[in-house]
C-alpha cells in the first residue's frame, strides 16, 4: 500500500478526473491525501474515504498589490505542502494542472517526491509545462497532445481522461431518439351513459411525438453567450417544430429570468436553472449536447455517446478549448462553431439541419462512444 497526495484545483475540469482517480486508488487500498484550493469543496464529499485538505494558492495578477497577496498565499501553500510531505513521506505527489497544484509541486520538487502529472487537455497546460522535467511519468487524456517538448515525450503515456462512474454507466445505455408514438383514444359518448352506439366500440389512433432534448452547458455557472444567442436562434423555427423540442440549460443565475422569458416567448419548453444536481439524468435524456470544450465535459458526452455542438471559449490559455473540439471534429463526434461564427442564424440552421437529421446524429453518437476511454481512471490508476 503506497501514500499517495493527490492535487487538483481551480475548475471541476482539474477536479473531476482527481477525484476519480482518488477513488479508485482508495479502492485499492492506498492511503490518498487530496490537497487543492477552495473550489474543490464543490466537488469532493464528506463521505468520501479519502483525506481532503485545503492548500493555499492563487493566480498570479499584475497588480502590484494583488501579485503580492498572490505571492504571500502561494509562499504559505509552498509552507504548507512542505510540512505535509514531510509528515506523511507520500510515495507519489499526483497532480492534475491548474493554479492551485503550483505550491504541491514546487513542494514535492523540493523534497525530491516523485511525480505524476495528468493532462486532461490536447494543449499542455502551463504549470504541468513547469514541472514536466521533475516528472517521473506524464499521463495525457488525448493521443495527440500540443506543447509537450521532444526531449519530455520519452515521458508520456495515453491513459485518457478519468470520468465519474454515473457518466459511464451511460455508455451501455443506447441512444435513442425521439419518435411517435401511437396513443389510443376511446371515444366519448355524448348522449349520455344509457345510450349504447356502435360508434362506442371504435378506437381512436392519434400520433404524439416525444420530445426532442436539447441540453446546453455552460461550464461552471453558464456561458453568457449562451443566454445572448441561443433563445433567438428558434426564432425562425415553426411552430410544430418548437411544440417538439424541449430545451434544459445551465445558466448564470443572473440571467436566468430574461435568458426564461425569451425561450418562452418563442413556446419552447424550457428548464433553466445555474446548476443541476442530477446532470447524469439530464445528459442521458439529451439529444444533443451544446457546451464548452473544457475536457472533462467532452469526454464526460463521449462516454455518454451524446452528438455535439461544441462552442469553445475563445480566451482559453493556449486555445486549449479549441484543440479539444477540433479532436472531436476530426472524428465526426461534434460539431464545432467559433464563438466569431456563434451567430442567431448560423446555430439556428445547424439545430434545424441536426433535428431534421436523425441519421447525422445517429453516426456522431456512434463516433462519440468510439472516443471515450472508458477504461482512462483504470489505466490512470495501472501507474501506481
Amino acid at each position: 500500500m503506497s501514500k499517495i497526495f493527490i492535487t487538483a484545483g481551480g475548475t471541476g475540469g482539474h477536479i473531476i478526473p482527481a477525484r476519480c482517480l482518488a477513488e479508485e486508488l482508495t479502492k485499492r487500498n492506498h492511503q490518498i491525501i487530496f490537497l487543492g484550493d477552495e473550489k474543490y469543496r464543490n466537488y469532493i464529499k464528506s463521505s468520501d474515504a479519502f483525506q481532503s485538505l485545503v492548500i493555499q494558492s492563487s493566480q498570479l495578477e499584475r497588480k502590484p498589490l494583488k501579485l503580492f497577496k498572490a505571492s504571500l498565499k502561494i509562499a504559505v501553500g509552498i509552507f504548507q505542502s512542505v510540512v505535509l510531505i514531510f509528515k506523511n513521506r507520500p510515495q507519489y505527489v499526483v497532480a492534475f494542472g491548474g493554479y492551485a497544484t503550483f505550491p504541491v509541486l514546487i513542494a514535492a520538487s523540493l523534497t525530491k517526491t516523485k511525480i505524476v502529472l495528468h493532462e486532461q487537455n490536447a494543449h499542455f497546460g502551463k504549470v504541468n509545462r513547469i514541472f514536466a522535467k521533475y516528472a517521473e511519468k506524464i499521463a495525457l487524456s488525448f493521443p495527440q497532445t500540443d506543447g509537450i517538448k521532444e526531449e519530455l515525450k520519452n515521458k508520456t503515456i495515453y491513459v485518457g481522461n478519468p470520468v465519474r462512474d454515473e457518466i459511464l454507466a451511460l455508455h451501455e445505455k443506447p441512444y435513442i431518439l425521439p419518435k411517435e408514438e401511437k396513443v389510443v383514444q376511446k371515444p366519448d359518448n355524448r348522449m349520455g351513459y344509457n345510450v349504447v352506439l356502435a360508434s362506442d366500440f371504435i378506437e381512436e389512433e392519434t400520433i404524439e411525438p416525444q420530445l426532442f432534448n436539447i441540453l446546453v452547458i455552460g461550464g461552471s455557472g453558464g456561458a453568457k453567450i449562451f443566454s445572448e444567442i441561443l433563445p433567438k436562434a428558434f426564432f425562425n423555427f415553426s411552430e410544430d417544430l418548437k411544440s417538439h423540442i424541449s430545451v434544459t440549460q445551465q445558466c448564470r443565475k443572473e440571467l436566468s429570468e430574461e435568458t426564461f422569458r425569451q425561450y418562452r416567448s418563442f413556446n419552447l419548453n424550457i428548464e433553466i436553472q445555474p446548476f443541476f444536481e442530477d446532470m447524469p439524468q439530464k445528459i442521458q435524456a439529451a439529444h444533443l449536447i451544446i457546451a464548452r470544450s473544457g475536457s472533462s465535459s467532452i469526454f464526460e458526452f463521449c462516454a455518454a455517446k451524446k452528438p455535439m455542438i461544441l462552442v469553445p471559449f475563445e480566451k482559453a490559455a493556449d486555445n486549449h478549448q479549441e484543440k479539444n473540439a477540433r479532436y472531436l471534429e476530426k472524428y465526426g463526434a461534434a460539431l464545432v462553431i467559433t464563438e466569431k461564427d456563434f451567430t442567431i442564424n448560423y446555430i439556428g440552421k445547424t439545430l434545424q439541419n441536426l433535428i431534421n437529421n436523425y441519421a447525422i446524429l445517429e453516426k456522431m453518437s456512434e463516433n462519440a462512444g468510439n472516443l471515450a476511454t472508458i477504461s482512462a481512471t483504470k489505466n490512470l490508476a495501472d501507474l501506481f
